[in-house]
Parts: structure tokens; C-alpha cells; sequence
């Protein structure tokens, strides 16, 4: 290129000279230079620039055809356009070298830019070590990167490797970044059993270039380290190796593998203080969980205790006279609080199933009116002087259910709107729609909050007492228990105001779907029966008395 230019810009000369009659064209022999500069660096400017000088000197300077001149006017000339052609031709190739420092910064922040999205998508540095490793191939044009994970290098843990499966090479002697100082950039170091050289910046110093040429004459691959560090505790170590052939890292290739090293760090750190916070949070949660399950049974625990100790303690003194009616009324008394005491710790027993997806339901098909009737027969003293209402069609479908389950649910709905209703009306019904049946516990208490509502399934919540009433002694296990076994069952429920202007839950449950058997003749019937029977009981069968109709 530069020949090529000397030659045309010799030719434009003399152009200018001849037809133009101009008598200076030295400038013609610039366009060279600043062509030759902005294309090829520095060197070849100056080089040009000379060549130009003594080309000019040799055509067109008096005499022609050597290089003395005639005239001090002519000398000064000659120098004068020389050195402006030499600095022409260095602000040229400053142009030049100033356009290939901006694409390569241009593409180092396109790299950094990736590599720190690639972690921040990832939800940790494990995740995001393989698409690190992978992008560091590309990006900073090296055979093979891998990220180890340990305080010292014979202990690391490979967590990423874009050559998985292919064996790695010695890492005895590498070449390891060394951090810079505020005024240095970072510099590689020549590592070895016996010999340690440097170089900074990707220039190597005498000694250093010496090592490296031993090194690419003596191994086949150039191994790079950066330590992983967090001030001044290393976690590990991002390695990387080059062909023999290839050229040495230059300061874009070091910073970019420094910065993902940074990088690769604070992400192993965020993920270790996110896991210690994870274990903190675990003990404070089971800490809460302690207290609330102290705070929820403490009074049911102690109430029914109290009770018991104190008929006990009437039937066991000898000085305290009780009639027969007195003496079953307190062995009542204890039998009620021995089975609330039951119920409590059914409750944290099936609450504990529950939470350990211990259930196993035994599906069958129910009547929901043989489910609910016992119940409210067997609470009728412990919710007095309630009355519950039970309104249940006759005409329901049945029911896949599990009757112990509904047991419980049930039994844990009346107890809390009896706790509420205070003596008030409490009415169960039940309702058939498509594929289910919805079963209501309402009440007319004093009601919910609306805030409230959604909290109420919640495993020890409680509703917040009103101003100037009196806290409910209720442990927030048995509405949690009602929604696991009824969600066990694969139904649901949920709580909304009552018509009755309490508090009203509603449980759906699946209809039973099971074909109904289709009319025959029994095989062990007489051929001589009642042909108007048979036609009764097919009638009743719900089938008409068509035995093709039958057959379809």
C-alpha cells in the first residue's frame, strides 16, 4: 500500500507540474502519507514520509535526477515538508490506533455486559459457571476455560469446564494475574518450580519474554490462573489455556478474564450469605413456630386441666359430702375435658400429618347426612346451649369421601362456631351443584373481619380480638386441619360472612360417581317367573322394560 501510493502521488506531481504548470506539489505526496498512516500505524507513516522527502527531492528539485539541492530556499523546503509529513503521518496513525483501541473497548463491554448478565439471570454461580466458561472461549479466544471452587489449587472442585470430558492439562507451570496496584494494570506472572518472571500488562519485560519462549518451545498449551478472591479470602481459581502458537494475552483478553473472575466471586459470595440467611431465616421461623404452637395450646391445655384437677379433687375428699347426681355431674365434667384434651391432640397429630403429606384418605361413597347426624349428636353437650340447625335435602347425591376425615372436619367446624356463637343458633346444610356438594357451617356470632377471612386456614392464626373484648382462647389448629383433610380429599374450602351475620365455611366435596348396575334376569330365577315381576322390578331398576333398551 504504501508503494502503491509513493508511485501515484509521483504521478499526480508530476502532473501538477507539467499540465497544471504548479510549481509546488509537494503536498500531493500527503495524501500518501496520511493514507499509509491511517491504514498501517505508525512505522509505515514515518517510513513514508521519508520515502516521500527523498522522491520529491529526486524528480522535481533542482537538479533533477539526484538528491542534492541547488538553493538554501530549496533545503528549507525539503525540510520543512518532511517534518510535516512525519507529524502528518503520526496524527494519522494515532487516528488509526485510537479507532482500534474504541472496538476493542467497544467489544470488551459487549463481553463484560454478557458475562454479568449470564450471572444475574442465573439464580447461582453454579448455574451460571458453564455459560461463563463457554462465553470466555469466545470472547477472550482461549482453547479451553474451566472455574475451580477451593481454598488451595490441589483441593479445587471443578464446577464448569467448556472441555468437559477431555483431560486437562499440567498445571505446574502457569502463568498467574497478578492484581494491579491503583496506578498499574493487572500483569501476568510466570509461575514455576524454580523460576518466577514477570510481565504487566501483556508486554513482557526482557526476563519475562525470555520464560515465555522457553515456555511455548518446552509445553504445548500457555495455562492461565486468576485467582477467585473476596478480599483477602480466595474461593478458588478460573483457569484457562492457550496454543503455543497463539499470542499472549494482550490487556483486553487480562481484564475481561479478570473481571469474570471478580465477577464469579461476588456471585459465590452472594449465593453463601444468601444460604446463611436462608438458615437464619429456617431458625427463626422454627423458633416462631415454637412459640406460637406454645402460645395456641397453652390455654386449652391449662383450661381442661383445671377443670379435671378440680372434679377430681372434689371426688377424692373425704370431707366433702356429694350426693350421686353431684358425683356423676363431676365425672362427666372430667370425661367432657378429657375428650376435649383428646380432640386438641388429634388436632396437632393430624395437623403434624398434614404437614408431612402423611394423609392417605380411603375414598368410599357416603350419604353426608349419616356422616353429619353423629357428630351433632355426640357434640350436643359440649356446644350447649347452642342449638345447631341441621338442614340437609334427603335427595343429595353421595359422596366420595373419608368418613373419618369428615368426622373430624365436622367436628372441628361445630366446636369453633360454638366457640363464637355463644349460645346463639348454628346451622349445617348442604347443597348439590354438577360434580359437587357443598357442605356450610354457619353461625350467628359476632362475626369475622373481612381482613380476617382469608388468614383464617392459617396454622395457628387467630382472629384479633375486638377493642375492649376479651381475647378467644381458640389454639388456630382446627380450621388449619379442617382445610388439609378436605384438600387430602381433593375438595376445598373456603369462609365468608354467614346470612346469619357470624361467620360461615363452606366445604365442596366430589359426588361419587359410580354407574348404577343394569337390570337382568337372576341366573338362578325359574323360567317360569312372573313375566309382570320382572317388568316391576326393571321399572324400579330405573330402565324400561325394552331388552334391546337394556342391551344399548
Amino acid at each position: 500500500m504504501a508503494v502503491v501510493s509513493l508511485v501515484a502521488a509521483t504521478g499526480l506531481a508530476a502532473f501538477v507540474r507539467g499540465p497544471l504548470g504548479l510549481s509546488n506539489a509537494a503536498i500531493v505526496y500527503l495524501l500518501a502519507v496520511v493514507a499509509v498512516g491511517m491504514g498501517y500505524g505508525s512505522r509505515l507513516a514515518v517510513g513514508t514520509s521519508v520515502a516521500s522527502f527523498l522522491l520529491y527531492d529526486f524528480f522535481f528539485v533542482q537538479p533533477l535526477y539526484t538528491f542534492s539541492v541547488a538553493t538554501p530556499d530549496g533545503w528549507l523546503d525539503l525540510i520543512l515538508f518532511l517534518v510535516v509529513a512525519i507529524v502528518i503521518g503520526r496524527l494519522s496513525a494515532l487516528q488509526l490506533q485510537r479507532r482500534r483501541e474504541a472496538e476493542l473497548r467497544g467489544a470488551e463491554a459487549r463481553a463484560m455486559f454478557s458475562l454479568s448478565r449470564d450471572i444475574a439471570i442465573a439464580t447461582s454461580a453454579l448455574e451460571a459457571s458453564p455459560l461463563l466458561t463457554a462465553r470466555l472461549v469466545r470472547e477472550a479466544e482461549m482453547a479451553r476455560v474451566w472455574i475451580g471452587l477451593g481454598t488451595a489449587i490441589p483441593e479445587e472442585r471443578v464446577v464448569a469446564d467448556s472441555g468437559a470430558g477431555e483431560a486437562r492439562p499440567p498445571i505446574g507451570s502457569r502463568w498467574t494475574l497478578r492484581s494491579g496496584s491503583s496506578d498499574a494494570q493487572p500483569g501476568w506472572i510466570k509461575v514455576r518450580e524454580t523460576q518466577i518472571s514477570g510481565s504487566r500488562g501483556g508486554r513482557d519485560t526482557p526476563r519475562g519474554q525470555a520464560s515465555l519462549r522457553q515456555a511455548r518451545d518446552d509445553e504445548p498449551h500457555m495455562v492461565f490462573r486468576v485467582p477467585i478472591t473476596i478480599g483477602s479470602e480466595t474461593l478458588g481459581s478460573l483457569w484457562a489455556i492457550r496454543h503455543r502458537d497463539d499470542p499472549f494475552p494482550g490487556r483486553s483478553h487480562t481484564r475481561l478474564l479478570a473481571a469474570a473472575a471478580d465477577q464469579i466471586g461476588q456471585a459465590v459470595e452472594r449465593d453463601r450469605l444468601a444460604a446463611e440467611a436462608t438458615a437464619v431465616e429456617v431458625a427463626r421461623q422454627g423458633d416462631a413456630l415454637k412459640s406460637a404452637l406454645l402460645d395456641s395450646v397453652s390455654h386449652d391445655l391449662r383450661t381442661p386441666l383445671a377443670v379435671i384437677r378440680a372434679a377430681a379433687g372434689n371426688l377424692m375428699d373425704a370431707d366433702v359430702a356429694l350426693t350421686p347426681e353431684q358425683i356423676r355431674a363431676s365425672a362427666s365434667s372430667i370425661d367432657l375435658e378429657a375428650q376435649r384434651l383428646s380432640r386438641l391432640v388429634r388436632n396437632m397429630l393430624d395437623l403434624g400429618r398434614i404437614e408431612g403429606g402423611a394423609l392417605h384418605p380411603s375414598l368410599e361413597a357416603y350419604d353426608l347426612a349419616d356422616l353429619v347426624d353423629p357428630v351433632v349428636e355426640r357434640l350436643a353437650a359440649t356446644i350447649a346451649p347452642s342449638e345447631v340447625e341441621v338442614a340437609i335435602p334427603g335427595d343429595l347425591p353421595a359422596v366420595s369421601v373419608d368418613a373419618i376425615f369428615v368426622d373430624q372436619i365436622v367436628t372441628n367446624l361445630l366446636e369453633n362456631a360454638a366457640r363464637y356463637a355463644a349460645g346463639r343458633t348454628i346451622r349445617i346444610s348442604a347443597m348439590a351443584g354438577g360434580e359437587h356438594v357443598w357442605l356450610t357451617v354457619e353461625d350467628a356470632g359476632p362475626g369475622v373481619p373481612a381482613s380476617a377471612l382469608p388468614h383464617l386456614f392459617e396454622r395457628f392464626y387467630r382472629v384479633p380480638a375486638r377493642r375492649g373484648a376479651r381475647a378467644d382462647g381458640g389454639s388456630g389448629i382446627g380450621l388449619a386441619v379442617v382445610r388439609g383433610l378436605t384438600l387430602a380429599m381433593g375438595g376445598s374450602v373456603e369462609a365468608r360472612a354467614s346470612s346469619l351475620g357470624g361467620l360461615a365455611v363452606v366445604a365442596r366435596f366430589h359426588v361419587d360417581r359410580v354407574e348404577e348396575p343394569e337390570a337382568a334376569t337372576d341366573a338362578g330365577a325359574p323360567a317360569d317367573s312372573d313375566p309382570d315381576a320382572d317388568t316391576d322390578a326393571t321399572a324400579d331398576a330405573g330402565h324400561t322394560a325394552d331388552p334391546t333398551a337394556d342391551a344399548q
